[in-house]
């Protein structure tokens, strides 16, 4: 069931509303980034995610093409606590532009909801994020 969050940074200077649906699931990934961040994310339509604060302080970390081959990403943080709330990324497949929400940043989510949420892994390290890698257990 689609709801609407509400998520910050750890400093609270950024500030975002994002409409998920946490029945499609958690998803954990062994890609360099999502790995070296402790990303947890969840995915969002373009237009499901606001910005209500701090949008002209975020930090924008573009990866090279190499790092990133089949579309386009920006990795957003505070510059102040570090904190990586969300992601806006562009795949064909995805149907263009989405948003990656960090669940971790969301201040009204439920450790209830969280929990009852299915976990998906992706295989992010190899290219294959619509598979599982075969050891998911350090995700």
């Amino acid at each position: 069931m689609r709801k609407t969050y509400h998520g910050s940074c750890h400093c609270g200077s950024i500030r975002f509303s994002a409409e998920l649906d946490f029945d499609d699931g958690i998803r954990r990934c062994n890609c360099s980034f999502c790995l070296k961040v402790g990303y947890k994310k969840s995915f969002a339509a373009y237009e499901a995610v606001e910005i209500t604060s701090g949008k002209a302080e975020m930090i924008d970390y573009q990866p090279t093409p190499s790092n990133w081959p089949e579309g386009d990403i920006n990795h957003y943080m505070c510059p102040k606590c570090g904190v990586h709330p969300f992601s806006r990324g562009y795949l064909d497949f995805m149907g263009g532009n989405f948003w990656a929400v960090n669940v971790a940043c969301l201040d009204d989510a439920t450790e209830e909801e969280l929990a009852a949420a299915p976990v998906i892994y992706e295989d992010g390290k190899r290219d294959r994020q619509l598979e599982a890698p075969q050891i998911t257990a350090y995700l």
